[in-house]
């Protein structure tokens, strides 16, 4: 399986997982001038923007470890944006980060949901 199709399929079963926990899904791929979020959602009243990160095995190490700084700062701005745009910057928020490890292309070793991976 290509990247993007893993990483399309760890979204959907994301979702899926999210929704099951009692989040509510708000938007999937959200898309501004300062780039993507995977998924935003409330948790109960706090608004929370996850990175999804698949992996086809953890040899590597968890998928929720690749989430550098770089990309920690991204999530913040398009947060930021996501906020400003639906007028919610005095909204509680948080970071969460589903890992998803594969076994294959139809079976799920693992999935973990990290709620406040990091902090803004």
């Amino acid at each position: 399986m290509r990247n993007r199709e893993l990483g399309d399929l760890g979204e959907d079963l994301a979702a899926r997982y999210l929704t099951a926990q009692g989040y509510i899904i708000l938007a999937r791929k959200f898309r501004c001038r300062s780039g993507e979020v995977d998924i935003i959602a409330l948790d109960k009243e706090v608004l929370v923007f996850v990175e999804v990160r698949s992996r086809s095995d953890e040899e590597h190490g968890m998928p929720c470890e690749t989430i550098n700084r770089e990309k920690r700062r991204h999530i913040r701005r398009v947060a930021l944006a996501y906020q400003a745009r639906h007028g919610l910057l005095d909204r509680d928020s948080r970071f969460d980060c589903v890992s998803v490890v594969f076994i294959d292309e139809s079976r799920i070793k693992s999935i973990e949901l990290i709620k406040d991976a990091f902090w803004s």
